[in-house]
Formats: structure tokens, sequence, C-alpha cells
């Protein structure tokens, strides 16, 4: 499984058995952050492109030792909305070998419910499903069986650090602007949402900044240096906790950030702005609590393939 996202591409080889079980035996990430340039000027530049290509050569010295026998490689909002989108595309095709499959914001939101749906107990009514990516925002409402809405924004920390050009640390002004940025991208969603009435009271949330944001919250409440990868999974984050983060992260520095306990080194430089972003997601849709999925659309893509297979 290929991921080429905004943030990261990462390379995900998973066994597959009954039902939706997958166990990985490979994961390979190479940070990019394009979605920082998309932000900014709205295209990749060349640089930027010979970089993503020498990251996919790199990640696929490992599809070759995986011996995969399904390959499913697909692009997300960086690669979507950039200006010269299908010349990087297909350089990065070239490369993985595999058709790319560029994902509009509905198709990526389906693909992030199925792999939440499969990750968490979501019981047997309708769950609101997010995925706060580093390009874009997806949402989506179910139950286990049924998609009966998915859809997308244009708002994620490494998109909005490039369009907003915020310092760091966060000013007041540059935490009003991710408010009112996220706020008025969002709205589409709000309204979408606003049509199934209790799917905010729990919300279901993927991506590297909640998981970020967990491991802080679990590392301070276990008052222990770190959380290891995968004990996020279904925990819990109050709105008011996220919102009292990001209020946190907004007045450190990079170097403070990196002294906090349970805080990744490749989350830290754009974790204040995801949070903002998140918090604000919460004050606009009326969310209690988010629970958090380790599953998201690599699992979704993979669980998809093997479905239609």
């Amino acid at each position: 499984m290929w991921d080429l996202g905004s943030s990261s591409f990462h390379l995900l080889v998973c066994e597959a058995g009954p039902g939706a079980a997958l166990t990985p035996v490979l994961h390979r990430r190479a940070l990019l952050n394009l979605g920082l340039s998309v932000g900014a000027r709205g295209s990749i530049p060349r640089d930027r492109v010979a970089a993503s290509v020498a990251a996919a050569k790199r990640l696929r010295a490992g599809l070759a030792e995986s011996r995969a026998e399904i390959v499913v490689a697909v692009a997300t909002a960086a690669l979507r909305d950039a200006a010269n989108s299908a010349e990087v595309v297909d350089r990065l095709q070239r490369v993985v070998g595999t058709k790319v499959a560029v994902l509009d914001g509905e198709e990526e939101a389906r693909l992030c419910f199925i792999g939440q749906r499969a990750g968490v107990w979501t019981g047997p009514g309708l769950t609101l499903g997010l995925d706060l990516g580093g390009g874009s925002l997806e949402a989506a409402v179910g139950d286990s069986d049924h998609l009966a809405m998915a859809t997308s924004a244009a708002v994620g920390p490494a998109r909005l650090r490039g369009e907003l050009g915020t310092g760091d640390p966060l000013s007041d002004g540059d935490q009003a602007a991710l408010r009112t940025r996220t706020a008025e991208t969002m709205e589409p969603i709000a309204l979408a949402v606003a049509r199934y009435g209790g799917v905010t009271d729990r919300a279901v949330v993927s991506g590297g900044t909640v998981r970020a944001l967990a491991r802080l919250a679990t590392a301070r409440a276990r008052r222990r240096p770190s959380a290891g990868p995968g004990e996020v999974n279904q925990v819990e984050l109050p709105a008011r906790q996220v919102a009292e983060l990001a209020e946190q992260l907004s007045r450190l520095d990079l170097r403070a950030r990196l002294a906090l306990p349970g805080m990744q080194a490749r989350r830290a430089p754009l974790l204040p702005v995801g949070a903002v972003v998140l918090a604000t997601v919460a004050a606009e849709l009326g969310i209690g609590r988010f629970v958090v999925s380790e599953w998201g659309l690599r699992e979704g893509a993979i669980l998809d393939a093997l479905d239609r297979r």
C-alpha cells in the first residue's frame, strides 16, 4: 500500500487474515511536507519533486522484499491540488510501478471511514468519522454496513502553515487566522454533519495530529516519558482537552515542544497548527469528545482492495 500524502509518503505492507484482520509486516515512511509548498505557492517546486521521487525509490526497495500480491497506490490532497499534479504523479508512477489513484475528497473520506470502522468500536448507530491529514480534513457519517455521507475540506496543518505563513511559536494573530480559515473552509462539512443528529457527541478521528495529541495526553496522565506506537488506539480526548493542548502548544517554541513527554520529533514542527485546526473543528461541529483511531486511509484502502478482489 502506497500512501503519497501531504505530509509523508508511506509504504505499508500487511498480511490479511479473516474478516478485517490486518497484520503489518512492513511500514516505512518519508517526511516530505508537500502540503507546505502547495499551500504557499499552489504547486510543488522542482527540488521537492526530486525529493519525492528519491523518497519513493527508497521506499520501493522495501516493497520488492515483501513480495506483495496486491499493490494499491493512492495520492491525497497535496498531489490532488497542486497545479503541476499531473507531471508529479506521472513521475511517481514510473517509480512506484503501478497506477497512482489521485483520490478526490469524497473517496478519501470513504476509505478513511472504512479503516476507522474496522479499527475502532463504533456501536450500532451512525458514527462521525474525521481524518485530519497534512492537506485536508475528511468527514464521513455511516454505520457498520453503510456510508451515509462523505466529504472533504482543504484544511490541514501543512497546507495552512504554507498558506498563512504562521510563525513559531504561534502569535495570537496566527491562531486567529487559523481558526478563521478553518471555520470558513469547513462550513460545508458543518452543514452536512448537522443533518445527522447526535453524531457529534463522539467522533472517531484519525491522522498524525490527533495521534500526537493523544500521545502527549497519555504520557502526561501516566507520568512517563513517552507512549509507544499503537498505544493510543481508542484513546478518548474530550474537546476541551484538545483546546487546552492547542493553547499550550501555541505558546511553546520548537525546542520547548521537543522537551514535552510523549512528543515525537517529526510531529513537533506542525503540531501547534494541527492542534488549533482540530480544536476549531471540534468547536464548529459541536464535538463532545474524540476517539482516536490508529487505522485510517491506508488500512481502509487495503480493506477496500481486498473486498473488490
